[in-house]
């Protein structure tokens, strides 16, 4: 399936009614939802319940009805395999490069009762997020040596154990939405390419965030992006480039504002991010977005109207209208 996504991805808390309007100017198809974690609450539930509220879903259903898809891109691991369980079943969880249990991060992805609870709790969440969209970003921890060290894992590398907590994930979505679509997050812990063959429906989802973001990917002096430039085309060979999504960070506020507030106003390269576009279309990817964290009703405050509509005619340029 060949499709031409150009998007952002902003935080729940973020979304007004200025961002109706910016969308729509922008030309952008694709609006993702994203939460970060609060200390001592899973974000995964701090969400559902800010989408359950009276006027939760108001204005995401306003930005759809204008032709904008939403979809949710969510660190979701505690919440499909929630961490109170490590007490009577420490064996769901993985193990430390010391082989000791924990359930500080994600799983023990040999364990078929683990895959089984996490396959279960994503056709709950795909159930309790109700969005519109066949595309699903419910993506493993957030941290770098997440992965498992226990005998069954061993062998797997840190993107074969991701790819098969994202198998499981799949599943329990194709008893919701038979048309499902799966993210594999490439990114901090899983810049590897799996040795595993994606099942159908799983896709690339590619986030080179640690990297220099005021030269191009590509620059020859871009010693950052070159990790990345090298890694791609390698998992362009296991994933179908015309699936892949690029998720980069040229609006990333929050990275900027060095994730405290009140934001910065957003440096936006645009000589950068057209180069950057070039790049990712020239290897044959057309779902193209950046994240937009921080952007919201004190960014407008303070800075006035972000440069969405620049960012915006950049993709057309490249990916078309």
């Amino acid at each position: 399936m060949i499709t031409n996504n150009k998007g952002i991805v902003i935080l729940y808390e973020d979304i007004t009614e200025y961002w109706l309007e910016l969308l729509k100017e922008s030309g952008l198809t694709t609006l993702g939802v994203h939460k970060i974690a609060v200390p001592g609450t899973r974000s995964v539930d701090a969400l559902l319940t800010e989408l359950a509220s009276p006027h939760g879903r108001e204005l995401i259903n306003r930005i759809e009805k204008a032709g904008v898809t939403v979809e949710y891109e969510l660190h979701a691991m505690e919440w499909l395999l929630p961490r109170e369980l490590f007490a009577d079943r420490p064996e769901l969880f993985r193990a430390d490069k010391n082989g000791k249990r924990t359930n500080d991060l994600n799983c023990c992805p040999s364990n078929d009762n683990a895959l089984e609870l996490i396959s279960a709790n994503a056709l709950r969440l795909a159930k309790l997020l109700d969005q519109t969209s066949d595309n699903y970003f419910l993506w493993l921890d957030d941290a770098k040596d997440s992965h498992c060290a226990c005998g069954g894992c061993r062998g797997m590398n840190n993107a074969d154990q991701a790819l098969t907590v994202v198998g499981a994930i799949l599943r329990g979505l194709r008893v919701h939405n038979p048309r499902a679509r799966a993210a594999f997050l490439s990114y901090t812990d899983t810049l590897q390419v799996p040795s595993l063959t994606p099942d159908e429906g799983i896709f690339l989802e590619f986030a080179p965030m640690n990297r220099d973001h005021t030269q191009p990917i590509a620059a020859p002096g871009n010693e950052s992006g070159r990790i990345y430039t090298q890694l791609l085309p390698r998992l362009l060979e296991r994933f179908k480039p015309e699936q892949t999504h690029i998720l980069e960070y040229w609006l990333d506020n929050a990275l900027y504002s060095g994730y405290r507030k009140p934001p910065v106003k957003v440096p936006f390269e645009p000589a950068v991010t057209e180069a950057d576009v070039a790049y990712y279309t020239g290897l044959g990817i057309t779902n193209i977005k950046t994240f937009g964290s921080f952007i919201g009703e004190d960014y407008f405050r303070l800075h006035g109207k972000p440069p969405l509509g620049e960012y915006g005619e950049i993709l057309a340029r490249h990916i078309g209208h």
